[in-house]
């Protein structure tokens, strides 16, 4: 925790940021969003892991209930809960290009305390098992490993949008994820009561463009629907390996169609990529490809897996990286939309650029083995001890210490993971598997 002037300071800073926005707390999402978790809770966002369930409290007792009150007394206070440290660990590191929370900014709350923005993560329902992905995201991959399905707290059937429909006509946002959203059997009974309701609200589906027919195309239009798809690649073998179960050509065809009812509805329609090593060479070719056809860009932060990840790159690697990009060359702007695809991808060299001078601070501190090794037992001890020594976790606390990368075996991961609360980890893992468990741990931790 921080006191007096040095906080003073950096919320000043902060705030500078957001001079013409319209902000009241540090994050305004406890004030404005939900988010449904496929294991039954309810969160404000993704990074937010402190779940209330719906299988212990309706909807509208989370929404104005006591706990998030006080949370959002915690928000203005600039008095930031533990199960915010995605953010709160950047915002008092200064780095508030990290800040999740500053994405708030941009909505407008409801004078009548009802929110504008739900988010629904129901299930991992994919047909896709992608390099980049793991069980939690996708049933493909689940399968493939042999995870069987945990017990969910909570069904999202009928009683569930019987729950929804009181907020449904103050909502302005409607997000939806997955898994393929396309495949998740609840999402069509929550698009046709909210279509029926409030046919105004925005819905943002991201989808892997594998799955489109006559139904999917009369869905979109029906409402505003921004559509997102993930293309990775513009080679065919490259994105067949990237997308795992996915045809190239049937893709690029969904694709074309999903453009086209986008531009007809005047919606929004946006090709997003997943930067790793396998297609970094690409990036400057799919900005061309997606100006030339006025469509948007946007890239995802990959972090694992870590041989994949462009941060876990050899120094002299990313450093040619970033030099490759800086020095590509590119058409004219000639509209807004081609402006910002330019600024999101120097945003992405920015990214690199930040995770170079991170891994050149990491390879000066030079590690023995016998350091590295009291690093993991530490890790060890104090997962243990917050998880009560279950004898039937052991296993998974094992894996999770041997999945993270070395150069990140450190004093900043030991002391995060001692200041977390035993009731955080145990969340951790109940909800997730070792392979997202290392990977949370370590973005936070180091501020990827």
């Amino acid at each position: 925790m921080m006191f007096g002037n040095t906080k003073k300071r950096i919320i000043k800073q902060y705030n500078q940021l957001r001079e013409k926005r319209n902000y009241f707390a540090f994050c305004q999402a406890p004030f404005m969003a939900l988010r449904f978790h496929r294991n039954g809770g309810v969160q404000m966002c993704c990074h937010h892991i402190d779940f209330q369930y719906l299988n212990e409290k309706s909807l509208e007792d989370i929404w104005f209930g006591a706990e998030l009150d006080k949370m959002r007394k915690q928000m203005k206070d600039y008095e930031i809960p533990d199960s915010c440290r995605f953010c709160s660990d950047p915002f008092y590191a200064g780095d508030f290009s990290n800040v999740n929370a500053l994405a708030f900014d941009y909505l407008k709350p409801n004078s009548n305390g009802f929110p504008v923005l739900m988010d629904f993560s129901l299930e991992n329902t994919c047909n896709l098992s992608c390099i980049m992905c793991d069980a939690s995201l996708s049933s493909s991959i689940q399968r493939d490993l042999g995870i069987k399905e945990k017990q969910t707290k909570f069904q999202y059937d009928e009683n569930f949008i019987e729950q929804l429909t009181p907020f449904i006509e103050h909502l302005k946002v409607a997000v939806f994820t997955g898994g393929e959203p396309f495949l998740i059997k609840p999402y069509y009974g929550i698009w046709e009561r909210m279509l029926s309701i409030n046919p105004d609200i925005v819905f943002n589906i991201t989808t892997n463009g594998t799955v489109y027919n006559d139904k999917i195309a009369k869905l979109l239009i029906s409402g505003n629907f921004n559509i997102t798809v993930s293309l990775d690649s513009l080679n065919k073998k490259v994105y067949e390996e990237i997308r795992k179960g996915a045809k190239f050509e049937q893709t690029l065809e969904n694709v074309e169609q999903f453009a086209r009812i986008c531009k007809d509805k005047g919606t929004i329609f946006t090709i997003t990529v997943c930067p790793m090593q396998i297609n970094s060479k690409e990036m400057p070719e799919i900005v061309s490809y997606c100006n030339e056809k006025n469509w948007d860009f946007s890239y995802n932060t990959v972090l694992k897996p870590w041989n994949q990840a462009l941060w876990s790159l050899p120094l002299n690697e990313l450093s040619g990286l970033v030099s490759y990009y800086k020095d590509c060359k590119f058409e004219t702007a000639e509209n807004q939309q081609q402006i910002d695809n330019l600024d999101k991808f120097n945003s992405l060299i920015k990214l690199l650029e930040n995770w170079k001078e991170k891994l050149n601070e990491l390879n000066l501190k030079k590690l023995s083995s016998k350091q590295k090794q009291d690093y993991r037992d530490s890790l060890l001890y104090l997962i243990k001890e917050k998880l009560d020594n279950k004898e039937e976790l052991i296993e998974n606390i094992n894996d999770v210490v041997s999945q993270i990368p070395e150069i990140l075996i450190r004093q900043e991961l030991v002391d995060y993971v001692k200041n977390m609360s035993s009731k955080i980890i145990k969340k951790e893992f109940d909800d997730y598997d070792t392979d997202t468990i290392a990977y949370h741990l370590c973005i936070v931790a180091f501020n990827l």
